[in-house]
C-alpha cells in the first residue's frame, strides 16, 4: 500500500499546510510509505509534477512522486482535497479519499456539480471540522467518514506576551471577509488595524503578541487556522457566524465574542473592543479554555492519523 497526498503546486496556505502535515505524520507514525503529490493549478492540469515542497514546508521532510502511473493504480490510495476534486478523474484505478478542508471553497470552485461523482467514487471521507461533517452529511447521507482535522504551525503559542505591554491593535485577514470588517475598522478608528498580509510566520507572531484583538468577519470554510494563531498568542477573537464559526466545537470561544450580523451589531462590538482594550488581562484570560483546546491539537491529529491508518490496514 502506498499512499499519495495530493497538494496544488507552489501553493503557501492552510491546506497545502496540512496536506504536508499529513504525509509526515503517517511517515512518523506507521509503517506505510506516505509521498506528497503536486497538482497544477492552470490547464492543462498535470499530476504527478516535478517541483519541491514550498520553503515554509520544508520542515515536514516530506518527499513527492514525479510519475503518474505510481499514483493511478490499484495499490494507491490517495487523498484529495476537495478544491481539487478535477484531479480525481485523472487517476481512475486508484482508491480514493477526499478530505474536506473547506466547504465554502469547494462550493465556490465547482458550484456542487460533481457531487454525484465524488459519492460514486470516494473510498473514504475526512473531515476537518465538523462544519464539513454537517455539510457532507445533508449532501451525502451514510457516506463512510472518519475526522482528521489539523494542528497550527508550532511557532505559534510558545509564550505569552505581558498583557500590560501590549497595544490596542486589532489585527485582521485583509483577504477574507474585508467588506464586512471595513465598517467597523472606520467606526472603530481608535485602534490600530493591522493586516496580517505579506508577512513571514516569525513577523506575524510578532504582531500577535503585540496586540490584543483578532477580528474575522470571513467565511470560515473550515476549521480556520488564523484565529487559532491569535488565540494561541494570547490574542481576544471576535468572529462572525458563518461557516465553521457557527460551530462550538470547531470554534469554542465565549459566545458573547460571536455576532450573527456583524453590521447590524458595530455599536455593540466597538463598545466591546473598548472593554477588552481597557480590562485586557480579564478579557484575555476567558481564553483560556480555547488556547488549552489548541494546545491539544497536535496530540488529537496524531490519534487521527493512526485511526486512519488503521482504517486503510484492515480494507
Amino acid at each position: 500500500m502506498n499512499l499519495y497526498i495530493i497538494a496544488p503546486e507552489n501553493r503557501v496556505s492552510g491546506g497545502p499546510e496540512l496536506a504536508h502535515q499529513l504525509c509526515n505524520a503517517v511517515n512518523h507514525l506507521s509503517d506505510i510509505k506516505a509521498q506528497m503529490c503536486y497538482v497544477t493549478t492552470v490547464k492543462p492540469y498535470r499530476l504527478a509534477v516535478d517541483i519541491p515542497a514550498p520553503a515554509p514546508y520544508e520542515i515536514y521532510s516530506t518527499t513527492h512522486v514525479t510519475d503518474i502511473s505510481m499514483v493511478n493504480n490499484e495499490e494507491s490510495i490517495v487523498v484529495v482535497p476537495e478544491g481539487l476534486t478535477p484531479s480525481m478523474q485523472m487517476i481512475p484505478r486508484a482508491k480514493k479519499i477526499l478530505w474536506w478542508m473547506s466547504v465554502d471553497n469547494y462550493i465556490k470552485s465547482t458550484y456542487e456539480g460533481n457531487l454525484q461523482y465524488i459519492k460514486e467514487n470516494t473510498y473514504l471521507h475526512l473531515f476537518q471540522s465538523y462544519y464539513s461533517i454537517d455539510y457532507v452529511n445533508k449532501k451525502m447521507p451514510g457516506v463512510d467518514g472518519l475526522f482528521l482535522s489539523d494542528y497550527i504551525n508550532e511557532a505559534h503559542g510558545k509564550f505569552i506576551y505581558p498583557a500590560e505591554f501590549r497595544h490596542n491593535i486589532a489585527l485582521y485577514n485583509p483577504a477574507k471577509g474585508y467588506d464586512d470588517l471595513k465598517p467597523l475598522i472606520e467606526k472603530a478608528d481608535w485602534l490600530d488595524w493591522v493586516p496580517l498580509a505579506n508577512m513571514e510566520v516569525e513577523r506575524v507572531v510578532l504582531m500577535m503578541q503585540a496586540g490584543k484583538i483578532y477580528v474575522d468577519f470571513g467565511e470560515h470554510p473550515g476549521k480556520d487556522r488564523i484565529p487559532r494563531e491569535a488565540a494561541s498568542n494570547g490574542c481576544v477573537v471576535i468572529t462572525n457566524r458563518k461557516g465553521s464559526a457557527a460551530f462550538e466545537k470547531d470554534v469554542p470561544i465565549p459566545e458573547q465574542f460571536k455576532f450573527e450580523d456583524p453590521a447590524s451589531s458595530l455599536d455593540e462590538i466597538d463598545k466591546l473592543m473598548h472593554k477588552i482594550c481597557d480590562n485586557f488581562k480579564d478579557y484575555q484570560d476567558m481564553f483560556a479554555g480555547y488556547r488549552d483546546f489548541i494546545k491539544k491539537e497536535k496530540e488529537e491529529f496524531d490519534k487521527d492519523v493512526i485511526k486512519l491508518v488503521e482504517y486503510l490496514k484492515k480494507q
